[in-house]
């Protein structure tokens, strides 16, 4: 499951409830919760997954929801 990705940074609100939805969802679906884990702050400035508001969560690069793929420089998370 390398190509699942949950983006945050700390002092996210919606971080714990996402990921618990998450789970439960991959739990049904009989996959794996090997997924990557990454705090967006911790990601090079040229890394457009930066750039995403969190939590977000990718799967071959893109966002579940739908959000394209954030510009650089990224906009200051709010």
């Amino acid at each position: 499951m390398g190509e699942l990705v949950f983006l945050t940074r700390q002092g996210c609100v919606n971080t714990v409830t996402m990921r618990a939805n998450l789970d439960a969802a991959l739990k049904v679906l009989g996959l794996p919760n090997d997924y990557q884990f990454i705090d967006a702050d911790s990601l090079a400035p040229s890394d457009p997954r930066g750039g995403y508001g969190t939590p977000t969560v990718l799967y071959h690069g893109r966002d579940l929801f739908g959000m394209s793929e954030p510009p650089i420089p990224h906009p200051p998370p709010t």
